[in-house]
């Protein structure tokens, strides 16, 4: 039977899904866009989550942030709809974009919880008003965990037109899995997918290419990574294989119609983990367009990704 459990972490409240009889739990944080600090499966944690409050509190490498609502970079923060152009702030230091939106700081309260034998979920949900001058029309964001006993961790998340006028809107998920010391001492299989070509500032020149480097299973070793992926539209959900000295993880994400058709990859230069992001549209969309959802009063984007853990030799 799975059983909730609430405790301090700071200045922040931690919420902590556990079963009774299977190694298996997860630990978030609502107010923190439902942060994941932690995932364990089949007893082995396989998140790189944040350790401290002041880790959350910095958010550095945006570990585990729900992403809207545009994932990845906006090509200097700035864009025109309907007819108007806004600014968002510039985050990503390096490049001088607008990075990930503004989801992950935002606080969610826990909206729905069902607790059984062999499965749990977990909903929240965020009212949104408009209320910053660089996206100015409210929404509804929603987030759900649902575990299956004893090795499966689902993630949906959700945002809802609320207001009167058509919006532009990206979702993503930004996890890091770890499955041993380091990243490159790890196996990876990634799916048949096109490299997305981009400029010297991460920008996407328009351009694709066929990428199979890791379409056999290999160790990564001293690849380095921080690249978009289109993935195949054609299946109901794409998948990876990441296998490290703890066990191994079978990750996917849901492909179709306004799904993750998108997946960025990114092995941060601490070396100990590996980012597998679903993304509902390409890098800098709110510009290109591509995989950008229109969405009018009242319609809702909807997408789900997952991992389960395989007990390997």
């Amino acid at each position: 039977m799975y059983q909730l459990q609430t405790t301090n972490f700071g200045k922040f409240e931690r919420h902590t899904v556990s079963h009774s009889l299977h190694p298996q739990s997860i630990s978030f944080i609502p107010s923190r866009g439902g942060c994941l600090l932690s995932v364990v499966l089949e007893g082995q944690e396989v998140l790189d989550g944040y350790q401290t409050p002041e880790e959350v509190d910095f958010n550095k490498w945006g570990k585990s942030g729900v992403l809207y609502p545009f994932p990845n970079r906006l090509r200097e923060g700035h864009y025109e709809w309907l007819g108007k152009t806004y600014q968002f702030p510039l985050n990503d230091a390096t490049f001088h974009h607008a990075l990930h939106g503004f989801g992950m700081a935002r606080p969610l309260v826990v909206s729905e919880l069902s607790l059984e034998e062999d499965q749990a979920h977990i909903g929240m949900e965020g009212e949104y008003a408009g209320e910053l001058p660089y996206y100015p029309w409210p929404f509804t964001f929603g987030l759900t965990y649902r575990l299956h006993a004893p090795d499966q961790l689902w993630v949906e998340m959700w945002l809802k037109n609320t207001g009167t006028n058509p919006i532009p809107v990206g979702l993503g998920w930004h996890p890091y899995f770890q499955l041993g010391d380091t990243a490159a001492a790890c196996e990876l299989i990634l799916p048949r997918m096109d490299l997305v070509g981009i400029d010297a500032r991460m920008i996407p020149t328009g351009k694709r290419y066929p990428y199979t480097e890791f379409s056999e299973r290999r160790k990564i070793g001293s690849t380095v990574l921080d690249n978009c992926f289109a993935v195949p539209e054609t299946h109901l959900e794409v998948g990876a294989y990441l296998r490290g000295p703890r066990g191994a993880l079978r990750y996917w994400q849901e492909t179709g119609p306004d799904k993750f058709n998108f997946l960025q990859v990114f092995t941060p230069p601490y070396g100990t983990s590996i980012a597998l992001e679903p993304m509902t549209c390409n890098v800098d969309a709110f510009h290109n367009g591509d995989g950008l959802k229109t969405l009018e009063p009242g319609d809702t984007l909807r997408a789900k990704a997952g991992i389960q853990f395989l007990m390997e030799e």
